[in-house]
């Protein structure tokens, strides 16, 4: 990367940012860039983020002097980076031009859960709260009502698969619609693998160790998150929530079918197409009005030989984007009882899971709630 080229540095989340790491940026922009300006003489220097989120790690936050912070509990902290911190404070000092965003957006289509979230930031949240937060709960035995446009939250990717499955064939079911079933593409390095093996090919991954879910299931119409920046000025990006309108099928794994409404699939599909109106204008010889074709990346991931001695090859795939839909971002797991379908928010385990397709759908389920409660 050539840093004499670059304009702008933007640095998210800026409140977990830590004194000796700023320091760290600002003196290593310096020496790339050949300049003993602040930040090496970046023309635009951006800070993001929410000083009632997250602090630093291990390390003493930039917004305080270092005349407010106890250096010497523990003789952790030498002069040295007590001077590093002086330095990064006075850096942070030199940001005076502050824009503050006091609307929650995330949050905007559910006007409940965006009283809730107000309250809980403003530390003023009460009994009611929580019994709201356990009253959505999920009860053992209960069906989800995945027709209602529900959007589930749990903490393990394992429920999450398993959720994706449970709900992708209920949208089958409500849309009378045939459903395609894709599985991972595998090559074998040496010789044909045992029958134990083959059938670890198909385990969700639900560990570590195998992180490449195997089976991805399409449903026409069903509501999708990108969870890979693919193509930033068209707004797919991580997070972001289309409908995927039609699937790209790769000759090379054509259909079998399985019953009258579903096909199988022994690899991945070539592309998605998914609604948005940030391509609305858009015309490419060739291609529908409002689409545009976008390609990922190749990616190979190995399974540890004593899981398995499967290599699981990502093919490129094609993406394209058509018009017609409102985009509104999944971020945060939280932010999100109110969206629509079964999806979920961002996961950042789960970047790039789907040979090649960085999309997912993914809903989420709720755990009983425990929030902080005000003394009374």
């Amino acid at each position: 990367m050539d840093w004499q080229e670059k304009d702008v540095l933007v640095i998210d989340e800026v409140s977990m940012l830590g004194s000796r790491t700023l320091h760290a940026v600002n003196e290593q922009l310096r020496r790339l860039r050949g300049s003993r300006q602040d930040f090496g003489g970046i023309p635009i220097v951006l800070f993001c983020g929410d000083f009632q989120q997250f602090r630093p790690v291990q390390e003493r936050s930039i917004v305080l002097p270092s005349a407010a912070i106890p250096w010497d509990v523990d003789n952790s902290f030498k002069a040295e980076q007590q001077h590093q911190h002086d330095k990064a404070h006075a850096l942070w000092k030199r940001f005076t031009t502050v824009v503050m965003l006091d609307e929650q957006m995330r949050a905007a289509g559910d006007p409940d859960l965006q009283r809730l979230l107000k309250r809980i930031r403003l530390g003023v949240q009460d009994h009611t709260d929580l019994d709201l937060l356990n009253s959505r709960c999920y009860r053992e035995e209960r069906r989800i009502p995945w027709e209602t446009g529900i959007t589930v939250v749990t903490p393990l990717n394992r429920n999450r698969w398993n959720l994706n499955m449970e709900a992708s064939l209920a949208f089958r079911v409500q849309q009378r619609s045939t459903m395609r079933i894709f599985i991972s593409e595998h090559k074998w390095k040496e010789e044909l693998p045992t029958e134990e093996e083959a059938i670890m090919i198909l385990n969700q991954g639900d560990d570590s160790a195998i992180p490449v879910p195997a089976v991805f299931m399409f449903v026409a119409g069903m509501p999708i998150v990108v969870n890979h920046n693919t193509h930033q000025g068209l707004k797919l990006v991580n997070g972001a929530s289309y409908s995927a309108v039609e699937v790209i099928v790769d000759k090379a794994y054509p259909g079998h079918r399985i019953s009258a409404n579903m096909t199988i699939h022994f690899g991945p599909p070539a592309g998605i197409i998914l609604e948005s109106e940030t391509t609305r204008c858009l015309h490419f010889v060739g291609m529908p009005p409002g689409t545009i074709s976008v390609d990922t990346h190749d990616r190979q991931d190995t399974v540890p030989a004593e899981k398995a001695v499967a290599t699981q090859r990502r093919q490129p795939t094609g993406f394209a984007v058509r018009s017609s839909v409102r985009v509104h971002g999944l971020q945060g797991a939280g932010q999100n009882a109110g969206a629509r379908g079964p999806r979920a928010a961002r996961d950042t385990e789960d970047e790039d899971r789907w040979n090649g397709v960085a999309l997912a759908v993914r809903p989420v389920q709720p755990v009983r709630a425990a929030i902080a409660l005000p003394n009374s």
